[in-house]
């Protein structure tokens, strides 16, 4: 059911104008609105008032609504930023101000109700002012910019951050400037090295997968080198000592 223009007093509002949706579609539409909302928030305002919003579930609705609890939030650059990035990825063009993670986050809310042969009625509201339609030509744009191109032989280095052996063993790293997740296959000889290499930085090596911009999406891993560890970092002194050759073996 749609919710009536006069009842929306939310900053920002996600509506689904659906009479029935399943549990997982609304944890996957709520958890994916907030995601963004927080994401775009980090983007403009900082990390430090990205979750100082509060929430409204609107009655007789399939509805959500966030509206900001800081003044460090500039909620009417954040709602700018996501009406015109919205339609801005149904066109098939990155939005300046969107991260991967929003991307992805566009993505997933435009890909409700997948067993469903119509377009989703999914909009987002800036205030009362303007709404954007979350349909399948976001996720089908924010899938094309997401997407790898071309592979090369190369390498990746970051912040070992995650290990996972289900199926297929993987880990991930993210890049120590950008933040940007790079999945990574590794064979089972290489486990006990990712193991002891966690929330440490890596440089992994092998048959990298790019996107059409240039960015690395996965990596199929022959090598994973350590960096040095801070204790095993000469000092500056200790550096001088070994250049004047005066350091003790």
């Amino acid at each position: 059911m749609a919710i009536r223009l006069d009842d929306i007093t939310t900053d920002i509002t996600l509506e689904i104008d659906e009479d029935v949706i399943s549990i997982a579609d609304f944890q996957k539409a709520t958890d994916s609105f907030l995601g963004l909302v927080k994401e775009l928030s980090r983007a403009v305002s900082g990390n430090a008032d990205a979750a100082s919003w509060q929430v409204k579930v609107y009655k007789g609705s399939v509805g959500v609504g966030v509206s900001p609890l800081s003044s460090g939030l500039d909620s009417l650059r954040i709602r700018n930023v996501m009406v015109s990035g919205l339609r801005a990825l149904a066109d098939g063009i990155r939005p300046g101000e969107f991260t991967d993670k929003a991307i992805e986050h566009s993505k997933s809310l435009a890909s409700l109700f997948r067993k469903s042969n119509v377009d989703p009625n999914v909009r987002i509201w800036s205030q009362r002012e303007e709404s954007v339609r979350v349909g399948r030509s976001v996720a089908a744009g924010a899938e094309k910019l997401l997407a790898a191109v071309y592979e090369e032989d190369g390498s990746v280095d970051g912040i070992l951050e995650k290990v996972d052996g289900h199926g297929k063993l993987q880990l991930v790293i993210y890049d120590v400037l950008n933040n940007h997740a790079v999945k990574c296959e590794f064979a089972n000889e290489q486990l006990p090295q990712a193991l002891a290499s966690f929330q440490q930085r890596v440089e992994v090596v092998g048959r990298v997968r790019y996107r059409r911009d240039g960015m690395p999406v996965s990596i199929r891993a022959t090598r994973i080198i350590n960096y040095p560890s801070k204790p095993d970092i000469p000092t500056l002194t200790q550096m001088r000592a070994l250049l004047s050759g005066s350091a003790s073996t």
